[in-house]
């Protein structure tokens, strides 16, 4: 049930004031939902158009592509209605075939996801009781003539293309992270005269492998976090043993779960469940800052701090939607993963065991059965101005994913964050995206990337 974790933005800005409709403008695009086929039946795709604070501005627009997949996209508006880029900037935002309010499925698939997880079931439990939700939404569509191979980033790439020239644009900029960057590097690959620039950062391209590397992604991310406490000599005093003690933990909730109460119903968390939350809290530094405070509250049966951890992530899987998640990851990565490698690892190299692996490959393979050629699984080669950002303590798309991308970049940079990690909204990420994407040519200055900023352990003492 963890299949949308490569979700970008832990942000869900919906209790901000709207844009003016007079700064906005709405509209819905119809397109092929399978350009392969003549007699395709079309798809209805929402997308808003923040139109630049300066109306005099000639400066191309950008167009903002979500993680995923299976992140709706227009709930960013309020995140990017008074955003410096915006200044001189159109921000088109368009939610991406299958989420938001672009003809999505099985809309309550996230709900019932949760439903699962408030369960007390082991990883062989959990995966047939996704796997019946998943089944269950595919036998609800009936005769809705729903092609689950419809869903994949050279579609959604043909959308935005399209979208590009519903809206009259010669060429825009993009903005994508995560499975979003994965996306803009299809549409650099497909449309490369329409783009005048890319920032893609938490990069995840064609070539990588997410399904084969996840848990060496996320275990190294983990442990350096870890380390990092250790070697904070604050952090080490108030949290020692802290790798210990979070398996010994994990260990006991196997055999001993701790039962709350969340929204009013029981949640029943065990060791697979923290270990999402550890996982989640990872995307970012100042949730990093927190873990150790975390695991000492699952020593404690702090249910207050649980629950509080509950409230910043469970939102997220309200807004996913899984079958068009399952369909993009089962056509362009599952032909590519490696299941020797990924045993190979447990055997060899993980600290966790495959009990934490978050994927029934088996079950993913019974979703739909198309699968992408190889053409899919191959370096973008471009000459498009491309800026990469990464951070080392990325629990899913490691640096190493920027650095080979950006091998087949003729005019591509990198830039590195080392005390960050897969979200990277902070105010030296953004000065570098605006002195690019004014000058795409050149390199922009990313010396505050390089300032180390050591975490900021939160060291409040325990209740």
């Amino acid at each position: 049930m963890r299949i949308w974790t490569i979700f970008l933005f832990l942000i869900i800005c919906t209790a901000c004031k709207q844009t003016s409709k007079k700064e906005v403008l709405i509209g819905t695009l119809e397109v092929p939902a399978n350009r392969e086929k003549s007699d395709s039946r079309t798809m209805s795709l929402a997308y808003k158009v923040l139109k630049a604070k300066n109306k005099d501005s000639s400066k191309s627009p950008i167009v903002y592509l979500q993680g995923g997949p299976g992140g709706p996209t227009l709930i960013m508006e309020n995140f990017w209605k008074n955003h410096p880029l915006r200044n001189d900037r159109d921000i088109i935002l368009m939610d991406q075939r299958g989420t938001g309010l672009s003809d999505a499925v099985c809309v309550k698939s996230g709900e019932d996801a949760i439903s699962i997880l408030r369960k007390n079931l082991n990883k062989e439990e959990e995966f047939l009781a996704l796997n019946k939700l998943m089944e269950d939404c595919k036998n609800s569509l009936g005769q809705k003539d729903i092609d689950f191979s419809e869903f994949s980033s050279k579609e959604i790439a043909a959308d935005f293309e399209d979208l590009r020239k519903e809206l009259g644009y010669d060429t825009w900029n993009l903005f994508g992270g995560s499975y979003g960057s994965r996306l803009g590097l299809t549409i650099m690959r497909d449309y490369p005269n329409s783009v005048k620039s890319a920032l893609l950062f938490s990069v995840f391209a064609p070539e990588n492998n997410l399904l084969t590397d996840f848990s060496k992604s996320f275990e190294d991310s983990l442990f350096s976090a870890l380390k990092r406490c250790e070697k904070d000599e604050a952090c080490n005093t108030r949290f020692p043993d802290l790798k210990m003690r979070m398996l010994t933990v994990l260990r006991k909730l196997e055999n001993e779960p701790l039962t709350i109460v969340y929204e009013e119903e029981e949640f029943i968390l065990n060791a697979r469940d923290a270990i999402l939350l550890i996982k989640l809290m990872l995307y970012n530094r100042s949730s990093i800052a927190k873990i150790p405070e975390f695991i000492e509250a699952l020593e404690n049966k702090n249910s207050d701090a649980i629950i509080d951890k509950l409230d910043d992530f469970i939102p997220i899987y309200r807004t996913i939607n899984l079958p068009m998640s399952y369909s993009v990851l089962v056509y362009e990565e599952l032909p590519f993963t490696d299941i020797n490698e990924v045993n190979t690892f447990f055997k060899t190299q993980s600290n966790l065991g495959d009990e934490y692996y978050p994927y029934d490959l088996n079950g993913l393979k019974k979703w739909h059965p198309f699968r992408a050629p190889t053409s899919e699984n191959q370096p973008v080669v471009s000459s498009i101005p491309t800026l990469m950002v990464s951070g080392d303590l990325d629990p899913i798309t490691p640096v190493h994913y920027a650095t080979d991308a950006l091998k087949h970049l003729e005019n591509g940079f990198g830039v590195r964050f080392p005390d960050d990690s897969h979200a990277l909204f902070n105010a030296c990420f953004f000065q570098m995206a605006e002195d690019f994407y004014n000058d795409p040519t050149r390199k922009p200055n990313s010396e505050c990337s390089s300032i180390r900023k050591p975490i900021e352990w939160d060291l409040s003492p325990s209740l």
